[in-house]
C-alpha cells in the first residue's frame, strides 16, 4: 500500500494540481517526477503514469505526478500553454518536491512526448538531476516544430486542435530553442525508449542522435506511439522501472 496526497499551488486561475505517492514505511525516498505530453495530463493514456508509479513505490521509489498549466486539472488556459511555459511549471514542482520531507534530496524525470522534450531541457538546466528517463520524446523539436502546417497564417488566432485552442506561442517557443543541444550539458544516467513505429515521433532521427551520442536507448520493436499493446507497455514498464531502481537505490 502506497500513501497518495494531492497538491496544487499557484495563484487562483494559475493553479497547479498534481498528485504525490510514496511508501507508507520509510522517512525519504527518492523522487520522480512525471512530465506528460501532449493534450495530456498526470494520468495519461492508458493510465500509464499511475502504473509505473505503482511498480516505483513498490520499490522504495517516491513519484510525483501533476498536470501542466492549461491541461487536466491545473487552471490556465490551454491556447497559453507552450514547452516553455511547461518548463516553467516543472520548475515551480521541483521546488515543490524538493521541500518535502519525505523527498531524500534524489530527483529523476520521466518524460513522454513533448514532456520529454521539457524534460531535456530541465535535465540541460539542472545537470543535479539524479537520472532521466525519455518516452518517445520530441528531442529533435526543431524539426518537430517546423513543419510547415505548424505555421499561422495572417490573422489567424489559434489552431483548433482536438477540439482545443492552440495558439501561436506553442510554436513560437517550440522552435526558439534545441532540447537536442541542451540536453548534451546534461552528464547523469540517461535511458530513451522508443517504439519502432511511432506515428507521432519519427523514431530514426531519435534513434541516430542517440547513437551519435552513444545514449542508452532501447527499442520497443513495433511499438506505436501510445504502446497500445499489452507486451509493449509492459516493455515499457519494465525497462524505465528497472533504470530508475539501478540509479536511484
Amino acid at each position: 500500500m502506497s500513501k497518495l496526497e494531492s497538491f496544487t499551488f499557484g495563484e487562483d486561475g494559475k493553479r497547479i494540481f498534481g498528485i504525490c505517492e510514496y511508501p507508507r514505511s520509510g522517512d525519504s525516498f527518492p523522487t520522480v517526477m512525471m512530465f506528460h505530453g501532449f493534450t495530456g495530463e498526470h494520468i495519461v493514456s492508458t493510465f500509464k503514469f499511475p502504473r509505473l508509479s505503482r511498480r516505483l513505490v513498490e520499490k522504495g521509489i517516491a513519484t510525483v505526478r501533476f498536470d501542466f498549466r492549461g491541461s487536466g486539472d491545473s487552471e490556465g488556459e490551454f491556447c497559453e500553454m507552450s514547452p516553455l511555459t511547461e518548463l516553467r511549471d516543472a520548475e515551480e514542482v521541483y521546488s515543490f518536491v524538493r521541500s518535502r520531507s519525505w523527498c531524500s534530496g534524489k530527483v529523476a524525470i520521466v518524460g513522454y512526448s513533448l514532456g520529454g522534450m521539457v524534460a531535456s531541457l530541465f535535465a540541460g538546466r539542472h545537470p543535479e538531476i539524479s537520472s532521466l528517463v525519455l518516452w518517445s520524446p520530441v528531442i529533435m523539436n526543431q524539426e518537430f516544430f517546423n513543419r510547415e502546417d505548424y505555421s499561422f497564417k495572417d490573422g489567424e488566432e489559434y489552431k483548433d486542435v482536438l477540439g482545443l485552442k492552440l495558439g501561436s506561442i506553442f510554436f513560437e517557443d517550440g522552435r526558439s530553442v534545441d532540447a537536442s543541444e541542451e540536453l548534451r550539458n546534461y552528464e547523469g544516467d540517461l535511458l530513451i525508449v522508443h517504439g519502432s513505429d511511432d506515428e507521432s515521433v519519427p523514431y530514426l532521427p531519435v534513434k541516430r542522435y542517440a547513437n551519435a551520442r552513444r545514449l542508452m536507448i532501447h527499442t520497443v520493436e513495433g511499438a506505436n506511439h501510445k504502446y497500445q499493446r499489452i507486451d509493449w507497455i509492459e516493455e515499457l514498464f519494465s525497462v524505465s522501472t528497472d533504470f530508475f531502481e539501478r540509479t536511484l537505490l
